[in-house]
């Protein structure tokens, strides 16, 4: 079973999102991000971190996720930022919004993660 670290700031999304990665078998834990997600990002685990590019102390989230070396995709409805994002810390991906749960879970199944 995958493990997945969900921060966004946006409560309906990320319970929405939960829910569809459960029913596809995956364990999710869920934050609206800063303390919260670095401890749960400290503590580790995860075989995959999704954050919200919007999310408050955005960078350094994407910094601790980085350094914990778990793989990391980072969300936004905005191209050309999430593409600054994956350059200024590699080897983030990014995956626009709006997606579906199975264009994430095709990043999380695919071969090398």
């Amino acid at each position: 079973m995958a493990s997945v670290l969900l921060i966004d700031g946006d409560r309906n999304f990320r319970e929405a999102l939960a829910i569809a990665l459960r029913l596809d078998g995956c364990a999710v834990t869920a934050s609206g991000g800063d303390g919260e997600a670095l401890g749960l990002l400290e503590r580790g685990g995860f075989d995959l971190c999704l954050v919200d590019l919007n999310v408050s102390g955005v960078d350094g989230l994407l910094g601790a996720a980085t350094a914990s070396r778990t793989p990391v995709l980072v969300t936004g409805p905005h191209s050309e930022l999430l593409d600054v994002a994956a350059r200024r810390y590699p080897p983030v991906e990014a995956l626009p919004k709006p997606f579906a749960a199975a264009d994430l879970l095709a990043r999380l199944t695919r071969p090398g993660r």
